[in-house]
């Protein structure tokens, strides 16, 4: 139960730093009355990203049944986190600007550690279903 709700506020809390950085922290190209930039779209939809990710930890502390199926959902919305910048959306092509020497790197950072820490939770559920199954084998066999 502890690993639950550690795993869920964590989730909720990196999703809200992404929304975050995204939508306030990182510099980002603001719209102008000629054209969009491709960083401003890229902002908007890691921060929209964000908030999925704290509403999936959310209902991760929840309904402790689905706590391996949504461990899944928050690799796949960190590693979409991570191609927003990169390949889905992008940012602009100068290096010099801030939106892709700065704001890139760390939302491809922040989604490879939130799929990361989806890898380790499933890795810690099924060390915990093995062993449960584990004594529940000793206990017929006994």
């Amino acid at each position: 139960m502890t690993n639950g709700i550690f795993f869920g506020t964590i989730t909720v809390l990196l999703g809200t730093i992404t929304s975050l950085l995204s939508f306030v922290l990182l510099p980002f190209c603001k719209p102008t009355e000629d054209f969009v930039m491709r960083c401003h779209y890229t902002s908007i939809t890691d921060g929209f990203v964000g908030i999925a990710i704290a509403l999936v930890g959310i209902a991760y502390l929840l309904l402790p049944k689905a706590q391996k199926a949504l461990s899944f959902v928050v690799i796949g919305l960190g590693v979409l986190t991570s191609l927003v910048p990169t390949v889905i959306v992008g940012v602009c092509s100068h290096p010099h600007m801030h939106c892709h020497s700065i704001s890139s790197p760390v939302l491809q950072l922040i989604g490879i550690a939130i799929a990361l820490f989806g890898v380790a939770n499933i890795a810690f559920l099924a060390s915990r279903n093995i062993e449960s199954e584990n004594f529940t084998n000793e206990i017929y066999n006994a």
